[in-house]
C-alpha cells in the first residue's frame, strides 16, 4: 500500500511539474499572444455622394498592437459618361496596423491604421470588365472609437475616421482629392486575444 501511495504522489509531483513548463514557441518569443480575423463594415462619401461598403481582414496580437492585411471595397452611386451610367467605386488593399488599450477591458479605446492600393473607378453595372474605367490609387485611413469585448473571443468596435486617396489623375470627371473623406466603421473582431 505505501508503495502505491508512494507512486501516486511521485506521478502527481512529476505531471504537475511538467504541465507548469511553459511550452517554447517562435510565436511566445516574439511577443505573439493571438490573433484575430473579421469583416467591417463602412460609410463615407465620394465627391460628395454618400455611399459604403465593406472588408475584412487580419492580423496577429503583439502586445496591445495588431498587425495584417486587409482588403476592402466600396459603392457611391451612379455617374452618367459618354451617355452611359457606370457605378462608382473604390476598392482597396494593403496593410492593417492597430492598438487597443486596456484591451483586457470590457470597455476601451481602439485605434487602426489602414495603408493600402488599389482602384478608384466606374464600372458598368452587370457589364464586362472591357468597359470599365479605373485609376490606381494609394490610401491611408486612421480612425479611433471605443471596442466592446463581448465574449472571450469576439469584439465589436465603432470608430471614425479619414480616408485619404492619392494617386486620382486618370478617372473622368473626378478631381485628385474627390475620395478623401470622414469615414465610420463598424468592425467584427473573431480570435484568440491572449487574455482568460
Amino acid at each position: 500500500m505505501k508503495k502505491v501511495l508512494f507512486l501516486l504522489a511521485a506521478s502527481l509531483c512529476i505531471s504537475t511539474f511538467t504541465y507548469s513548463q511553459r511550452e517554447e514557441t517562435l510565436a511566445s518569443s516574439s511577443g505573439i499572444k493571438g490573433g484575430f480575423g473579421g469583416p467591417f463594415f463602412l460609410f463615407s462619401t465620394a465627391n460628395g455622394n454618400a455611399g459604403g461598403g465593406a472588408g475584412g481582414g487580419g492580423a496577429f496580437i503583439i502586445n496591445d498592437f495588431f498587425i495584417g492585411g486587409f482588403g476592402q471595397g466600396e459603392s457611391f452611386g451612379r455617374r452618367r459618361y459618354n451617355n452611359r451610367n457606370y457605378d462608382v467605386t473604390l476598392g482597396s488593399g494593403g496593410f492593417w496596423f492597430g492598438y487597443a488599450v486596456p484591451s483586457y477591458k470590457v470597455l476601451h479605446v481602439y485605434t487602426s491604421l489602414k495603408l493600402g492600393w488599389g482602384t478608384a473607378g466606374l464600372r458598368r453595372p452587370g457589364g464586362d470588365f472591357e468597359d470599365d474605367i479605373t485609376d490606381g490609387v494609394f490610401m491611408v485611413a486612421p480612425e479611433i472609437g471605443a471596442e466592446v469585448n463581448l465574449l472571450h473571443w469576439f469584439r465589436l468596435a465603432f470608430t471614425g475616421g479619414y480616408r485619404l486617396v492619392g494617386g486620382l489623375n486618370g478617372l473622368p470627371g473626378f478631381s485628385p482629392n474627390d475620395f478623401n473623406s470622414p469615414t465610420l466603421a463598424i468592425t467584427l473582431r473573431f480570435g484568440a486575444f491572449g487574455y482568460k
